[in-house]
């Protein structure tokens, strides 16, 4: 019964940590492009350039999280505290991005 508990319980990291480390992949990555292609007046150039690297800063940290990851046959969790940290962070980037197409609306919408 115990290595059946195990089992379920390494499955269920797989089929949860898996897909939301790309998920994490992919809006750093879009955050990284939009803080550094777009010039916000929503923030100080000084504050857009610290984001920026904050996000360059979770994006190298999310690297060496799912080269562990990878490397344990994905057996290995990570942080709650991290993962947390990196959820503010996204939450702030997707806030700015929301505001940005207010002011700025695309007319390919």
């Amino acid at each position: 019964m115990e290595g059946s508990q195990a089992m379920s319980k390494s499955e269920l990291l797989r089929e949860i940590l898996g897909p939301l480390l790309e998920d994490y992949r992919y809006w750093f990555e879009r955050s990284r492009r939009f803080l550094q292609e777009e010039t916000l007046e929503l923030i100080s150039p000084e504050e857009q350039q610290s984001l920026l690297e904050e996000v360059l800063a979770a994006q190298a940290e999310l690297q060496v999280a799912k080269a562990l990851y990878q490397a344990s046959d994905q057996e290995v969790g990570i942080d709650p505290g991290l993962m947390a940290k990196w959820h503010r962070l996204l939450m702030k980037c997707a806030e700015l991005g929301r505001q940005f197409r207010q002011i700025h609306p695309s007319p390919d919408l």
